[in-house]
């Protein structure tokens, strides 16, 4: 297919497909059919000013349809796809029976810097990933859409480099259980200005009720530990009193401290006990808040 032939026409391009981790775009030719007659899929060879210039596969090409074909790779061009960033913010929330709904958007952003060595302007069409979800916005508008990609056209000048920015959003939701929830993290929602105030309310009310169940959990465990310690503590002693007379002094010491310790371990477990009744209280308090709460 001679480029400026009459029987079809032809527009020549370079082609950066973002997909494909290259920095040269590849040489690429936009066939359309004008010849009233189907062309039949094969091997097509690219000639330009008389001379060879590429291979390349085509499909079937009905008359009037068109067909993008890449033949060569663009060594005067290089496509810098290096920048790219994402954020993330909350733009609204409810709860429902306990579970907190968070709507996010996410906003994803690809810039293509195309650096045009050549003396000549270029066209450059870009072949940027079509995601599932998600939808242009504040972006140049493709001029088409090919299965799971968009293109855009950008011209290229001679001796520049051309950026083309091409941003998208998307809006999910995520769901959590306030039930079992970390502290920490339903702080951050209670104070979260783009989520409603009857729902941040909800949120810092369950992070107070489940603060002191924290509360109450850090103390049995203080207990614990002490428990623990003082039961070492007696089996040290226990094992020296082996060593001496029943009648010595440094006996009677050690008998006096064992006891001293039986009474300490018995006010721990005292507290212990009634910080279980008093974790299990706040436990049934929280868990009757968040049973039914719906807000927003």
């Amino acid at each position: 297919i001679p480029i400026g032939t009459e029987n079809v026409d032809v527009e020549r391009v370079s082609i950066y497909n973002a997909s494909v981790l290259a920095t040269n775009p590849l040489y690429g030719v936009r066939l359309r059919n004008t010849t009233g007659k189907s062309l039949l899929q094969g091997p097509l060879t690219v000639l330009e000013k008389g001379g060879y210039a590429g291979d390349a596969q085509i499909d079937n090409l009905p008359a009037g349809q068109e067909r993008l074909l890449s033949y060569g790779v663009d060594l005067q061009m290089l496509v810098n796809s290096s920048k790219s960033s994402q954020t993330s913010a909350v733009m609204t929330a409810k709860i429902v029976k306990g579970l907190l709904y968070l709507d996010r958007k996410l906003v994803s952003s690809q810039e293509y810097l195309a650096d045009n060595k050549s003396d000549k302007e270029k066209m450059l069409v870009v072949e940027h990933p079509l995601q599932e979800g998600w939808t242009l916005v504040d972006s140049p508008k493709p001029y088409e859409t090919a299965g799971s990609m968009y293109r855009f056209k950008v011209s290229a000048p001679a001796r520049k480099v051309t950026s083309l920015l091409v941003k998208e959003q998307s809006v999910q939701t995520q769901t959590m259980a306030l039930l079992g929830t970390d502290i920490t993290q339903l702080l951050v929602y209670s104070k979260s200005g783009e989520i409603p105030a009857d729902v941040r309310a909800a949120v810092g009310k369950a992070a107070q009720l489940a603060g002191v169940v924290n509360d109450v959990e850090r103390q049995l465990a203080q207990r614990a530990r002490q428990i623990a310690d003082i039961g070492v503590e007696q089996n040290r002693i226990r094992e020296n009193m082996k060593t001496v007379g029943q009648t010595s002094q440094y006996y009677q010491r050690l008998l006096a401290k064992l006891n001293d310790q039986e009474s300490s371990i018995e006010k721990l477990q005292h507290e212990r006990d009634d910080l279980l009744m008093k974790r299990d209280s706040a436990r049934k308090e929280l868990e009757d808040y968040l049973r039914d709460l719906t807000v927003g």
